[in-house]
């Protein structure tokens, strides 16, 4: 027989009792999920790292965006890097306030100026002012693993283990008169206090491997790699380069660029030491190759063991770069509408199994006829990322520092 409740206090107890239980249940639902109570996220214009959160505003901050590597490229300024973009608004409005672009800020092509052979910032000045016009946050990386628009040089074990403090220039145009490291200390003392910049981007793709009877992006062909040694100087790097913007600039995140698929340096558990560097606070992954595989990689260097691996370090993943091949008209490739049924299907499966974000490969401003990368105006996969249900914020872009 069930127990009678007669009195006010027995009342007053099983409300008090619900209550508690209620309570209990929704903090462990909270800790299940690792969604953290918004009254602990600090209220910044600058994207923050929270756990395996990205935030922005005292809110998550889990975005889509897209790679636009060659939007610094300036004609008689800079040597640029593909194609110059003269109308950044038109291709900036094709996308939601808040998207993040990664864009390639290298000395080689974006910030020397081709006639003085000197440090020239006016062709980024520009990307910048207008990113913060249109509220787009930027992802600078400022520099490429095979020298590809920089300095011509493979990034090899010894340019990790401390060469990046010597001049490099197997170009041979002039275009890259400081050490790597110098060059980073200049870019960050400049926009550290930009909120248009999500953040800063050391090396595209680095692995320490080393490089024999080739040079630059010929050396993908010719590479051995001794593990061990190889994941020291990454790390090294990371420790001293990703410490060194750290220790100028505060407010800006800095992330690993990594492939993440199992490269010289970053294999198996190796991605994990990686990223436990204190100068790192977002790791990457690069989905290519895997166009019918939403959560791409095997278990020993997949996107899901990554995740699983940042998991247990507390620190948030985006997949930095996503490829996937299309053109219309052409029946020996996929269709732009089929490749955003794809990429779609990867989104559905990437975000829910974590990760902080997503920027496929590559914005453009025409449609391209041929079977390639490139994401045009009339693309669907434009209208994907610009509707994907994620919690970015709608908030104004700002800066506190000079209007650049």
């Amino acid at each position: 027989m069930k127990r009678k409740i007669s009195t006010h206090s027995d009342l007053l107890y099983y409300t008090i009792f619900y209550i508690v239980v209620l309570l209990v249940v929704f903090l462990l639902i909270k800790l299940y999920v690792h969604i953290p109570l918004h009254k602990n996220i600090p209220v910044s214009p600058y994207v923050r790292a929270n756990g395996t959160q990205l935030t922005l505003n005292g809110q998550p901050f889990q975005f889509t965006g897209i790679n636009a590597f060659n939007i610094g490229g300036e004609s008689g300024i800079n040597a640029g890097c593909g194609a110059t973009e003269d109308n950044l608004d038109a291709l900036f409005s094709q996308l939601r306030p808040n998207s993040v672009v990664r864009m390639w800020a290298f000395q080689g092509s974006i910030t020397t100026n081709v006639r003085t052979k000197q440090i020239d910032w006016v062709a980024l000045d520009r990307v910048v002012a207008t990113a913060k016009k249109d509220r787009i946050k930027l992802d600078l990386v400022l520099g490429d693993q095979s020298g590809t628009c920089d300095d011509g040089h493979w990034k090899d074990q010894s340019w990790y283990a401390g060469g990046y403090t010597h001049v490099f220039n197997d170009y041979g145009n002039g275009l890259t008169p400081l050490p790597y490291l110098d060059y980073v200390t200049l870019i960050v003392s400049r926009y550290k206090n930009s909120s248009t910049i999500a953040m800063w981007e050391p090396m595209n793709e680095p692995q320490a491997a080393d490089c024999h009877d080739a040079q630059g992006s010929a050396c993908y062909s010719q590479l051995t790699c001794n593990e061990p040694t190889a994941r020291v100087a990454l790390r090294t790097f990371f420790d001293t380069v990703g410490g060194t913007i750290k220790s100028i600039d505060p407010n800006h995140l800095v992330g690993s660029g990594v492939i993440g698929s199992g490269q010289c340096g970053a294999q198996y558990e190796d991605y994990q030491y990686l990223h436990e560097s204190s100068g790192i606070d977002v790791a990457s992954y690069h989905d290519y190759g895997s166009d019918n595989q939403p959560m791409p990689g095997n278990q020993f260097n997949g996107l899901q063991k990554r995740l699983n691996q940042m998991k247990l370090i507390n620190k948030p993943l985006i997949v930095g770069e996503v490829g996937i091949q299309a053109a219309e008209n052409n029946s020996s490739c996929t269709s732009f509408a089929s490749r955003a049924v794809e990429l779609k299907a990867k989104m559905d499966a990437q975000f829910k199994a974590g990760i902080a974000g997503i920027m496929p490969w590559a914005l453009s401003d025409q449609d391209s006829p041929t079977c390639n990368y490139d994401i045009g105006p009339s693309d669907p996969l434009l209208r994907l990322l610009h509707n994907y249900p994620v919690s970015m914020q709608n908030a104004t872009s700002s800066s506190t520092g000079p209007a650049r």
